[in-house]
């Protein structure tokens, strides 16, 4: 019997914002065309983005899978480079991390950064952007602009001259503005207007950081996805530096509500996935 299962339906499951409703509106393999798309770039430097504030820490969901996607890219002969802020300080120690001040540079020094690196592509996964007001709204609403560095000023420039990819599980973040009159009209939503080339929709954005890598590890037929003793490591380490669970909004060890257990389920699932 033919598998019918997609990595696309692996990342969106246990959905409970909306995104596996936002995927029967737009029926595609997004993760599947972003990879391949990504795979004919040259290789080069790769621009990151990730960190989301919650009251006054770093979010569970995204730094994961920023990690784990510049350990596999850097196997690949990519240069990663994390885009991020103060409140995922130190998270990256073994990666190259660029910290954008709170209120932002000027326009002439983000220039500067993709002038001196020259990336071949930015990759927000779970960052948050401003809305049409240029407002950084949070998943109830709040404003917490005062918390965000404006890293999306830095994506939307380079993605004049280069390719743009994102990861979301909400649309608040960075490149999911490609959804935006669907994410308003059906989910109710204040969505990120920053749009993206290649959105990826997951239940959890760092499952779409792994699907990414599992869609590689496919193509390539190299093994890059991390096991997961490997990603509950990094995630024990970055509970040392008080990172939080972005609903229940503790420092404990789940990611976006859902139970850790669920975590190993998602990667087992990956690890094991094989075209049909």
């Amino acid at each position: 019997m033919k598998n019918n299962k997609t990595i696309e339906k692996i990342i969106l499951s246990h959905s409970t914002r909306g995104m596996d409703l936002l995927q029967k509106q737009y029926p595609k393999q997004h993760c599947k065309k972003a990879v391949q798309n990504f795979l004919e770039l040259e290789q080069g430097t790769v621009f990151i983005y990730t960190g989301f504030c919650v009251k006054g820490y770093a979010e569970t969901d995204g730094p994961l899978g920023a990690y784990f996607l510049a350990k596999a890219i850097k196997k690949l002969g990519y240069k990663p480079v994390i885009i991020t802020d103060i409140y995922c300080k130190d998270y990256f120690k073994e990666i190259e991390t660029i910290y954008i001040p709170l209120d932002g540079l000027e326009s002439s020094q983000y220039q500067k950064l993709l002038d001196n690196y020259n990336p071949v592509c930015h990759f927000s996964i779970e960052r948050l952007g401003r809305n049409e007001l240029g407002k950084y709204l949070n998943s109830r609403g709040v404003d917490i602009g005062e918390f965000t560095a404006p890293l999306d000023e830095l994506y939307m420039l380079g993605g004049k001259s280069s390719p743009t990819f994102a990861i979301g599980d909400g649309g608040n973040e960075i490149g999911m503005g490609n959804f935006k009159e669907f994410l308003k009209e059906a989910l109710h939503v204040e969505p990120c207007a920053v749009d993206s080339n290649y959105p990826i929709i997951a239940s959890v954005s760092n499952w779409g950081a792994y699907g990414f890598i599992a869609y590689i590890q496919l193509f390539l037929r190299k093994k890059l996805l991390p096991k997961f003793d490997e990603v509950e490591e990094y995630m024990d380490y970055i509970l040392t530096l008080g990172c939080v669970d972005g609903i229940k909004c503790k420092n404990v060890k789940s990611v976006d509500g859902k139970e850790w257990y669920i975590e190993k389920e998602i990667l087992e699932e990956l690890n094991n996935f094989r075209l049909t």
